[in-house]
């Protein structure tokens, strides 16, 4: 259910910055790497309340895609469909910095030109938890 939930907001989310996209090209990039992951989410989701071996596996793409989230050489990436419980190192100007997160919804991005001297890495750790219980459950359920 909280992938159908953080899909829909995703998708909510990822519509209301499409209205200020002008141009095709940047429109048909925005469909593929910010709707489709939350698209993907909703399926997934609904195909698991079928209790269908398809939601379970798609789920594991979805889940699996939520672990990391990272900038290193100016490239930032981040996904979140339901809920983000992260744990986080970044480095900066010769500073280490640890940091938590806590956040409902979706968020979707990846972004370029970034200062090549931010560096940060990320782990949601409640995405690696759900990708390790449906991993174990479909070892089972096979």
């Amino acid at each position: 259910m909280i992938e159908i939930l953080g899909g829909v907001w995703g998708l909510l989310i990822m519509l209301y910055r499409m209205t200020h996209v002008l141009d095709n090209l940047k429109f048909v990039l925005f469909l593929l790497f910010y709707l489709i992951p939350f698209a993907l989410s909703i399926l997934a989701g609904i195909l698991l309340l079928k209790n269908k071996m398809a939601g379970l596996n798609l789920s594991l793409v979805v889940q699996l895609l939520q672990i990391p989230y990272f900038t290193l050489s100016g490239l930032y990436y981040s996904f979140m469909s339901g809920l983000l419980l992260g744990i986080r190192i970044s480095f900066l100007e010769g500073m280490t910095n640890y940091n938590f997160n806590l956040l409902l919804g979706g968020y979707c991005q990846i972004q370029t030109g970034l200062p090549v001297e931010i560096t940060l890495f990320g782990i949601n750790i409640f995405a690696l938890l759900v990708f390790v219980f449906l991993f174990f459950y479909k070892l089972k359920r096979e």
